[in-house]
């Protein structure tokens, strides 16, 4: 990490800082430093976003980003220098208190210290260079998800993409919650490459977030130990088919040396019995976009909760446009949002809830609506599980598959929301339509995103069920130990899946990402081609066009594709078209206003494309209007503008 990208990370936690000032709202002086990191994320990423359409990706527009708001807020700050004054003496007084003392700030800043290590430790094994110069992925869909949000982050960085379309697909409409990727590609100008981007990026969010579950769970429970035990269960959920799998297969197969190189996951086994997967490996590191999205839904919560006294409008508003900006950044945690505050709202219509429903919709709705893919994938399936071909068709195998993905959490949370604080109760009551929504229909064109519903539940419920266990350990005796053993149901799956992200040479992992030949070909493309020039690519996983160059392919990975509503399959019948050389190849390039065809590893396997890209390469049987630009090793480029 070099000095400017250093000095950008404390500008953004500071200006997110800064921020909170501008309401009436309490909070403790920790709490502002923690809440910074994501308002700064979200400030700093919109703000970075108009000046760089309206300029260029380069060190001056993020220093142009950070003069202007440090500006604006360096002024609020001034003007309410005096509460600045007494919430930093609080936290001092305060931290002088011994550990136990409620008001102790030393659990949340140990809290941060042990996910900062962590963090740290996972992304610094995330990417790794080959001996040839390539590079290498690590677990945690580093070689899956990453793939399509290095694309996304290259094609800011490197490829001019304002305003923004899908990189992935040509032509096609952004149908995609991209602020994290531009996020990431903030970084790129200040001296680091993509990948280092990602990983300095997400570290940020993810060493933060924890602390940001805390200091809301801490509003929902009596204790600290009740507060510690939500985010435990919440950042160590992996329900319990694979406890059997470890404890009575590979224990006693290896030993505790599996300890060393655990052999599969045991949260997550291919969308089979146990798809919810561990929160941490499963959604916060692979999927970027949550790290936003569920800071910012505990944050607002946190904000309404706290203003429900004053009623103050400069909190409900604050509130209301973070809202509307979340499509930007997570599309579920906004459509979370507007249902739990429509509901409160239906509750108690109030007119201090227009404040926050009216900047949320008017922000939101139009930026949803652009996102919205050209096909719908909704089918509704009524308790849609039983349907899966490895299931029977009956209610017990329904109750049966909930508790292997979740274990004892549904119930616990039943009984930890009924039981809950005056307060609290009947507000809770529309957390369960997380769990109804994946259950009444296949929302979506990958079934597999009907986990994102029930993570969302889990997030939301963690407080009740560490409230819950809180209570059984007070109680003493035999209730003692049942919450120890809830503990531990709970969360051993998630636990061992966690170690398997920090173990480095877990097998088959580290694997090869990108040799040394692609990031040749990638840097040569980044440097020699235009910004907005559209590639003719295999449509893998990972490929340097998209990776290290960030330009635009006629089709990426063809499952990503489907899942934003892309019709992949017509892409891919072009590209055989095109690599194959058939007689109306020209139009297909055309279609898509396809500015060069490359040729490599990947296409010849793909296409079977070996002897195309020879004839290709003969000078005497190029047709007219085609150039080769690019020849070396196993990678051939050719221009062909001249022939669309």
């Amino acid at each position: 990490m070099n000095l400017p990208v250093f000095l950008f990370l404390c500008s953004i936690i500071l200006i997110g800082f800064a921020s909170t000032y501008v309401l009436r709202t309490p909070l403790l002086f920790e709490e502002r430093v923690v809440f910074g990191a994501t308002l700064g994320a979200v400030q700093v990423s919109c703000m970075g976003f108009l000046i760089a359409w309206l300029t260029a990706v380069n060190w001056q527009m993020v220093l142009i980003t950070l003069g202007v708001l440090l500006l604006i807020y360096s002024v609020i700050v001034l003007k309410r220098r005096d509460s600045v004054r007494a919430d930093f003496e609080s936290f001092c007084i305060r931290f002088r208190a011994r550990w136990r003392d409620p008001a102790s700030p030393k659990t949340l800043l140990f809290l941060l210290g042990l996910s900062s290590i962590v963090s740290a430790r996972i992304l610094s094994i995330s990417y790794g260079r080959a001996p040839d110069g390539g590079v290498t992925a690590a677990h945690l869909s580093i070689y899956g998800d990453w793939s399509a949000h290095l694309s996304y982050a290259a094609s800011f960085a490197y490829g001019d993409n304002f305003p923004p379309k899908l990189p992935t697909a040509a032509g096609e409409s952004f149908s995609y919650h991209f602020g994290v990727d531009w996020f990431s590609a903030m970084f790129i100008p200040l001296g680091t490459d993509v990948f280092a981007a990602m990983q300095i990026s997400t570290f940020l969010l993810a060493a933060f977030f924890p602390c940001v579950l805390y200091c809301g769970c801490r509003r929902f429970t009596s204790s600290i130990r009740a507060a510690i035990l939500a985010v435990t269960v919440f950042l160590l959920s992996g329900g319990t088919g694979a406890i059997y799998r470890f404890i009575f297969v590979d224990l006693p197969d290896h030993g505790f040396n599996v300890l060393r190189n655990l052999p599969r996951s045991y949260a997550f086994d291919g969308f089979d019995r146990n798809w919810v997967d561990n929160a941490v490996t499963g959604f916060l590191y692979p999927q970027r976009p949550t790290l936003i999205g569920f800071s910012a839904l505990i944050l607002v919560i946190v904000l309404l909760l706290e203003n429900t006294k004053t009623r103050d409008p400069r909190t409900y508003i604050f509130a209301g446009l973070m809202t509307g900006l979340l499509p930007i950044f997570h599309v579920f945690a906004f459509g979370a949002l507007m249902l739990l505050t429509f509901s409160w709202w239906l509750m108690r219509r109030r007119k201090y809830w227009f404040y926050f429903l009216s900047p949320s919709l008017l922000i939101g709705t139009p930026i949803v609506i652009w996102q919205l893919p050209d096909r719908d994938g909704q089918t509704w399936h009524f308790l849609w599980v039983l349907g899966k071909s490895s299931w029977g068709r009956n209610p017990w195998d329904f109750f049966w598959f909930w508790f292997l993905n979740t274990g004892f959490f549904i119930p616990l949370a039943i009984w930890g929301i009924v039981t809950s604080q005056k307060k609290f109760q009947g507000k809770n009551l529309p957390l369960f339509i997380f769990l109804v929504i994946p259950n009444i229909a296949i929302w979506h064109f990958w079934p597999g995103n009907n986990a994102k519903y029930v993570i969302l539940f889990l997030l939301l419920a963690s407080p009740f069920v560490g409230q819950v266990i809180d209570n059984l350990l007070s109680s003493g005796g035999g209730r003692a130990v049942i919450a120890i053993g809830l503990v531990i149901s709970l969360t051993l799956t998630g636990v061992l899946d966690l170690w398997r992200a920090i173990d480095q040479k877990t097998d088959p992992y580290p694997v090869g990402y990108l040799s040394g030949a692609d990031v040749l070909v990638g840097e040569w493309i980044r440097e020699n081609t235009a910004k907005d020039s559209v590639f003719a690519s295999a449509n893998t996983n990972t490929h340097p066009v998209r990776v290290i160059a960030g330009r635009t392919v006629i089709s990426g990975f063809p499952g990503r594709l489907n899942d934003l509503g892309v019709n992949w399959y017509e892409r891919d019948t072009d590209l055989k078209l095109i690599y194959g050389k058939a007689p109306n190849y020209e139009s297909a390039l055309t279609k898509y206003s396809t500015d060069y065809v490359i040729f490599g590893p990947r296409e010849r396997e793909l296409y079977n494309a070996g002897d195309a890209g020879i004839r290709w390469l003969a000078n005497d049987d190029m047709p007219e209007g085609i150039k080769i630009v690019y020849d070396l090793g196993d990678y051939q480029i050719y221009d062909v503008k001249g022939v669309r």
